[in-house]
């Protein structure tokens, strides 16, 4: 079952990651897979921190690490994004 549901949800991420890629895609279904695709990860980034925070109670070192962790997650999906979806690709 762990399996299944692994492939299954790795056949949604990856195909619409590709498919937000694509400029053969039209606007209307590539700008709201980008948009589903950013909250999720951003949802799982938040949890992260969510974590973090609360670990911090328990053992500060550790909480303080979960933090900078997620911070760390955070500024390389911002510069994953901007590198992916923001930047012109010149073809020579």
């Amino acid at each position: 079952m762990e399996y299944i549901f692994e492939f299954i949800l790795e056949l949604v991420l990856e195909g619409s990651i590709e498919v937000s890629k694509s400029k053969k895609i039209p606007k209307y279904i590539r700008y709201p897979l980008i948009v589903i695709i950013s909250l999720f990860f951003l949802a799982v980034i938040g949890l992260i921190f969510l974590a973090g925070i609360l670990s911090l109670k328990e053992n500060i070192y550790l909480g303080i690490f979960v933090i900078l962790i997620g911070l760390f997650m955070f500024i390389m999906s911002i510069m994953k994004f901007r590198k992916t979806y923001l930047t012109k690709i010149s073809k020579k």
